[in-house]
């Protein structure tokens, strides 16, 4: 492409330069050199020829910078764009070669218009323009070249063998040119003025480049110390309004210890009290008098008070303040949750004290018993709405696809007697593909709720599972399960069945495993299910460490092992496989006991 401007007519000219010389020599048997040089081309020399004596130089593929330089090992650089104007086609064609040998990209124009035209669609790095030409005089399309903003960065070289007085060169000059050539010209002079040229006006875009970049950081690096600024100083209105809310708060602080929310009290060193807030007598149900050199025998029940009064002598026999929660039992309530914070005191006169505050935290505690419940509620919904999904794509959606395969079924065969190849062709591959996506909705349904699992149980849904992961990859499976007498809680099975798949998700993800070994194990209180591989394994370390899917997937085995009652246990050494071990108890109790 870039050899097409300068030789129109596709004429090679290596052959032909070499048919002269045979033709001029033909007995000579001249033997071919090849040259390389930088910025040179490929040279064939006859050494038979001498120059200056009708010696020919066939001149072969252009041998550019950046090949000489990449073959050197130094980094290539972008080869320089270079737009020759001339409206002598031998001049024109003579301009493109030599540049083209010297490793630039060359353009041609042979007119003003199409000048201007290609340096607006090129931007060359150059134009190397001749004074006269034929519809636009060479000093009025540089004139206009340097008027356009967007062709900032182009170098303009004028040339010429006609116009070469010093009168020519200035107004040359004056209309924007970077430079005036008179010819007639050494080719290497000229290629050397040209690089010349090159480099200033490389080394003025980039200067004009790292300008408008500086420009743009102290641009960027003001806006940055105003919105610094401005920051600051929200921060230090904050800083004062907080300093004075704080002033306010402890001002409230103080007034609001006299009427404390929450159960406070004070006992002598024999446990005794001696001061009640009245929070705490509405809640005991005691006046100031009654209250009095009472102690929590008198006030709660004998369990509880023996309770309190360990406590309380654990808080004294540290000497710092002690924080425990109690349960307290309300006939008409219910159990009730405190948090109670025991603190010694003593007197002026050196007496042992015990203060302490108490806060009813039972809606806290139920909140959060809540919030632990609510994992198992979410995964109950999502079991139920997966539930709701498998059945609907199973008697909806499956069927229809499969009333309308056998419509097409009906169709091809009619097809088959009345139509085309084409037709029937389009018509199977409609088929394949309605076959395609019957699997696919099935598969979908099946993973969302084997009906194996609901049907026939754990064991038969294991095995089901087993025999179609061994079906769709290259891993071997072996099962080893235990017949079982009684199904299992369809909870329990649920939870083991969703272990088995996280963890061959996880196998088949990240382990790298050839085999894997799944096992059920009927166990006197409970039932144990063991997945094994022979992958990768992994370290502790980076089972804590990860973030990654592999630790958000035994996070969900656990908690499917809690919503049931039971655990998880990982075993793995890096490079032995790994095993997951996932016990579910057959009674909740049994599944509590194990779990503390």
């Amino acid at each position: 492409e870039p050899h097409r401007p300068a030789n129109p007519k596709n004429i090679r000219p290596e052959v032909f330069s070499l048919k002269v010389a045979f033709f001029f020599l033909p007995n000579s048997r001249p033997y071919l050199r090849r040259e390389e040089q930088i910025g040179l081309a490929s040279r064939a020399a006859c050494p038979t020829l001498q120059a200056g004596h009708g010696g020919i130089l066939a001149c072969m593929d252009p041998v550019p910078e950046s090949k000489v330089a990449a073959r050197a090992g130094a980094p290539a650089a972008a080869p320089a764009r270079l737009l020759v104007v001339d409206d002598e086609p031998d001049n024109l064609e003579l301009l493109c070669r030599l540049f083209q040998r010297h490793g630039c990209e060359v353009f041609a124009a042979a007119n003003g218009q199409d000048a201007l035209r290609l340096a607006g669609e090129l931007k060359p790095d150059l134009l190397l323009l001749d004074v006269m030409l034929p519809d636009v005089n060479g000093r009025e399309v540089c004139r206009r070249i340097k008027s356009n903003p967007a062709l900032g960065d182009v170098f303009i070289a004028l040339i010429s063998s006609i116009e070469i007085s010093s009168d020519s060169k200035v107004a040359g000059l004056e209309c924007g040119a970077d430079e005036y050539i008179t010819r007639p010209i050494a080719n290497k002079e000229l290629v050397a003025r040209v690089d010349a040229l090159i480099r200033i006006q490389r080394a003025f875009t980039a200067r004009r480049l790292a300008e408008e970049r500086l420009a743009q950081l102290n641009q960027t690096l003001e806006q940055r110390v105003l919105e610094r600024t401005a920051e600051l100083a929200f921060a230090n209105e904050q800083l004062r309004a907080e300093m004075a809310a704080r002033r306010a708060s402890e001002e409230r602080f103080a007034a609001f210890m006299e009427h404390a929310p929450v159960f406070a009290w004070i006992k002598d060193e024999r446990f005794r009290y001696v001061y009640m807030n009245p929070r705490a007598r509405r809640f005991l149900r005691r006046s100031v008098e009654s209250a009095a050199l009472v102690t929590d025998f008198g006030l709660f029940p004998r369990a509880h008070a023996r309770q309190i009064r360990a406590h309380d002598q654990a808080a004294l026999a540290r000497g710092t303040s002690v924080e425990v929660m109690e349960d307290l039992t309300e006939p008409a309530r219910g159990p009730r949750h405190v948090w109670v914070l025991r603190f010694p005191l003593k007197d002026a006169g050196g007496r042992q004290f015990l203060g302490g505050m108490a806060v009813d935290v039972t809606e806290k505690v139920r909140a959060e018993e809540a919030l632990r419940a609510l994992p198992h509620r979410i995964i109950a919904a999502q079991e139920g709405e997966r539930r709701r999904v498998a059945r609907e794509l199973h008697d909806g959606v499956s069927q229809l696809l499969a009333s309308v395969r056998f419509r097409l079924l009906a169709v091809e065969g009619w097809l088959h007697d009345h139509a085309d190849d084409t037709l029937r062709r389009e018509v199977s591959r409609a088929k394949s593909h309605l076959a395609s996506a019957l699997r696919e909705v099935r598969d979908i349904s099946h993973n969302l709720r084997p009906r194996e699992l609901d049907d026939l149980g754990l064991v038969a849904a294991l095995q089901s599972a087993a025999e179609e992961l061994a079906g769709r990859s290259k891993l071997r499976v072996a099962c080893r399960l235990a017949r079982l007498r009684h199904r299992l809680p369809p909870e329990l099975e649920l939870a083991l069945y969703r272990i088995f798949q996280e963890a061959v998700t996880n196998v088949i993800k990240h382990a790298g495993a050839t085999r894997i070994t799944v096992e059920l194990e009927r166990e006197v209180d409970g039932v144990l299910l063991r997945i094994a591989d022979d992958g990768c394994g992994f370290t502790a370390a980076r089972k804590r460490t990860g973030g990654s899917r592999s630790s958000l997937g035994l996070v969900n085995m656990r908690e499917r092992a809690e919503f049931i009652g039971g655990t998880v246990t990982v075993k793995s050494v890096p490079r032995e496989g790994s095993v997951i071990e996932a016990w579910a108890p057959l009674s909740p109790a049994r599944g509590k006991a194990k779990q503390a």
